[in-house]
């Protein structure tokens, strides 16, 4: 009994809730006040469409699009327009020589201008070569990507928690039933024990083992019905169901016995190319790769185009109607060609090549763990299919055990003992493929996981 109880706290141990749960998403599709059935596949469903990771991938999409427009418009002319006013209040004087200062009665300079200045200015610029401008529009790209992949990889992630915690729920329904067989198997051995002890033919010992029997599993039935609904309150919880959902599951562990005979094909498939956290640090160093030419870039001469057009008068009175406006109008280009600058890019290009090894060496780590995993679940799933093989002739041998056992108790020719020890094996073998199976589907979640599906 002891050992019995050992395995049922075993199976149920993983099973944890959190304690204060605050209901949310109330107004799920799927649920409308009465049961909801589930299976894997809707489970996902539910999962994903209430996932606000993915939501809040979708918005940062959208931010980014829009930061690679604004990048985009710095490749368009830019147009700006400015009207200014100026009250000379000293005018602004020209010196002369002193040959020709007699002209001017004397005067060694001369005032400019008038007191009043009115300019109307249009001007435009357009950049025509820029390399680290390309560069930029060019790395936006990629942070689109890496949020995609971001996404992605939150997909993946809660497609593994809701199969984990599915599985869980499969299992503990699992154990339950076997545990619920078991008392039934208790329950007949003591109607009969009672009969048989009331017409003298077994002794009291056999009638109270029998009803000790019964008492020990009750605690451990009523320990696998709690384990269900603590299974079933994480999946709701995954889920963003409320707490008072009725929720029924549609599918057994023994529905998944198929998968086992995909084993040989998982084996034969360890790419790492759909790996989540891979495609982020390639898109990471793409994107360092970006930052690194855009550094370099600034060594490079950049050309602009311009042009303006001023509209501008002056006068000494504020007769407007009266003013002569002039236009004058020009255009040209600028070459910009950087010598020194204290080598500041220089450092900044040693920073960025830095930091892109650093996420090379990184990457080359992740692959490394990642490869582990991989054949870590892979071995998990040769152990158990290999524990299911076993466990099944252990069935059908602890079956064929229980049924000599209870012939021979009820013909008088064997103990209750050996009836209470045989049920015991029994229910053992069937909670431990039960465990066998859920251990290979938890160890192909695994799997899939790492792979990026």
């Amino acid at each position: 009994m002891k050992k019995r109880t050992k395995i049922i706290s075993y199976l149920f141990l993983s099973l944890s809730v959190v304690s204060a749960w605050s209901l949310k998403a109330q107004n799920t599709a799927e649920t409308s006040g009465g049961v909801l059935r589930l299976d894997l596949k809707s489970a996902l469903n539910i999962a994903h469409d209430n996932n606000p990771t993915l939501k809040i991938a979708d918005l940062e999409i959208q931010r980014v699009d829009y930061s690679k427009k604004e990048t985009l418009g710095n490749l368009l002319p830019s147009v700006s327009a400015s009207g200014q006013y100026t009250n000379n209040i000293m005018k602004s004087v020209m010196f002369m020589p002193a040959s020709m200062s007699a002209a001017f009665g004397g005067k060694s300079y001369m005032e400019i201008g008038y007191k009043n200045s009115y300019t109307g200015t249009v001007s435009a610029q357009m950049p025509l070569v820029n390399f680290s401008l390309w560069e930029s529009i060019k790395s936006k790209q990629t942070d689109i990507d890496l949020i995609l992949e971001k996404a992605h990889s939150s997909d993946i992630d809660m497609t593994k928690q809701v199969k984990d915690a599915y599985y869980s729920v499969l299992l503990a329904n699992a154990s339950l039933k076997v545990l619920k067989q078991s008392i039934d198997n208790a329950n007949e051995t003591l109607k009969f024990t009672k009969t048989a002890y009331e017409h003298g033919v077994t002794s009291e010992y056999d009638y109270l083992r029998a009803q000790v029997q019964v008492n020990n599993l009750n605690p451990t039935y009523i320990q696998a019905k709690n384990g269900v609904e603590l299974a079933m309150l994480q999946l709701k919880m995954l889920l963003s169901l409320p707490e008072s959902q009725e929720v029924e599951v549609t599918e057994t562990l023994q529905d998944y016995e198929n998968n086992v005979s995909l084993l040989n094909e998982f084996q034969s498939n360890r790419s790492l190319a759909e790996n989540t956290e891979l495609r982020q640090l390639d898109l990471n160093i793409a994107s360092m790769q970006h930052n690194l030419k855009m550094v370099k870039y600034q060594h490079l001469p950049s050309l602009a185009a311009f042009g303006q057009y001023s509209y501008l008068t002056q006068s000494e009175d504020f007769k407007i109607s009266d003013y002569k406006w002039v236009s004058s109008a020009l255009v040209g280009v600028t070459l910009s060609i950087p010598i020194f600058n204290g080598n500041t890019i220089i450092n900044q290009q040693k920073q960025v090549e830095i930091g892109l090894k650093e996420l090379q060496l990184q990457r080359d780590y992740v692959k490394d763990g990642m490869n582990l995993q991989i054949e870590s679940a892979l071995k998990s799933m040769n152990a158990a299919k290999e524990q299911l093989a076993v466990n099944k002739e252990a069935i059908a041998q602890a079956e064929r055990g229980y049924d000599i056992a209870k012939v021979r108790y009820n013909t008088g020719s064997g103990t209750i003992l050996e009836l209470n020890d045989s049920e015991l094996a029994l229910t053992q073998s069937r909670l431990n493929y039960q465990q066998a199976l859920y251990d290979y589907l938890s160890a192909q979640a695994n799997y899939e996981k790492v792979l990026g599906r």
